[in-house]
């Protein structure tokens, strides 16, 4: 299993980050390089870079970004795209021979050392650690060798990516089926509601100026929330936990519908597959084997008798047409994705 946490590092002086910001620029620039280089000779299959090109980077770094172009090549030839790719995102893969992490105290708890960058550079720069990071460093998890420096909206983070053995899958326990809605963002197959507002913040979002900092924290606010209610649902006692499986949900709802642009555009930051990966990392971690279902006429289909019909639900309510079962629209969503994975299993996700 691996896990990745972000430390913030635009805490230093700006002589410091102006160096960081020159060392991001001619790293772009560079990719770039070998990125037309590795096209023009069409040398694919290569596992790195053997030749160097004209920069002030060090040759360790020149490595580094050669490596970072060969798979951004790689990657456009397996999407099977004719045109040479442009990398413009200030990334950078690094590994242990140009990171020392060192403990720090009181505001600043976390250094980070920067080397052979080129130009004899060596950058200290601090950090804060934060729960998520403190809690991979303190729960048995290993702290990779690799680390990637990115750059957001004039703001340097680092990513330290954790490792640790996958547990082996519980073999006793009970089933749990889980509704995932716009409203209610989760429902599970006992009648559970999990939610912690997440319909309000998907509002909130909808207000925003697309690309602005309002927009980004915002974003990250639904995120943390998603995370947050997950981690609320109790799975001590479950072995495995089934899902709708949905792909495409958002796609031409206009269309489909018939509903406003108003509606579309908060429905667009609904973010369904935040909610299926978190979902399967914590089943990861615990054991659990997660399932992913068909969704097609779960929330059409009476749980109790199995009748199909489009007219039993009614917003977040429903009424068999046939036998007049009265429940919660998403509860009886649940109860069905729980009997699909149950009785029809597909493969494991």
């Amino acid at each position: 299993m691996i896990r990745k946490s972000t430390i913030k590092i635009s805490y230093a002086n700006c002589g410091k980050l102006s160096l960081l910001t020159e060392v991001f620029d001619e790293a772009i620039v560079v990719v770039n390089k070998f990125i037309a280089q590795i096209w023009s000779t069409r040398d694919f299959n290569s596992k790195f870079v053997a030749f160097k090109v004209d920069t002030w980077l060090s040759a360790r770094l020149q490595q580094c970004l050669g490596k970072q172009a060969l798979e951004i090549v790689k990657s456009q030839r397996k999407k099977l795209k004719r045109t040479m790719p442009v990398f413009s995102k200030c990334t950078i893969n690094l590994d242990s021979r140009f990171i020392d992490v060192q403990p720090g105290e009181g505001l600043f708890d976390l250094w980070i050392r920067l080397t052979s960058l080129g130009r004899k550079l060596s950058l200290k720069l601090p950090g804060r650690k934060h729960k998520h990071f403190n809690e991979l460093t303190t729960t048995g998890w290993v702290l990779k060798q690799s680390a990637r420096l990115r750059k957001v909206d004039d703001e340097y983070y680092i990513d330290f990516y954790f490792d640790k053995h996958e547990p082996e899958k519980k073999l006793t326990g009970k089933s749990l089926g889980v509704d995932i809605g716009y409203k209610k963002l989760l429902v599970d197959s006992s009648g559970i509601v999990y939610d912690e507002g997440l319909e309000t913040v998907y509002e909130k979002i909808s207000r925003k100026r697309q690309g602005s900092r309002a927009f980004s924290r915002s974003l990250t606010e639904r995120d943390n929330l998603i995370n947050r209610t997950v981690n609320r649902i109790n799975l001590s006692d479950v072995n495995v936990l089934i899902a709708e499986d949905l792909k495409n949900v958002k796609k031409d709802t206009r269309k489909k519908h018939r509903i406003t642009k108003k509606f579309s555009n908060k429905l667009q930051r609904w973010s369904y597959p935040k909610v299926l990966d978190k979902l399967s990392r914590v089943c990861e971690i615990m054991g659990i084997t997660f399932i992913k279902v068909n969704p097609a006429y779960t929330s059409q289909t009476c749980s109790l008798c199995g009748h199909v019909d489009k007219e039993s639900r009614s917003s977040e309510h429903f009424k068999c047409t046939r036998c007049n079962n009265t429940m919660d629209a998403d509860y009886n969503a649940a109860i069905n994705v729980l009997h699909r994975g149950v009785y029809s299993p597909p493969a494991l996700a």
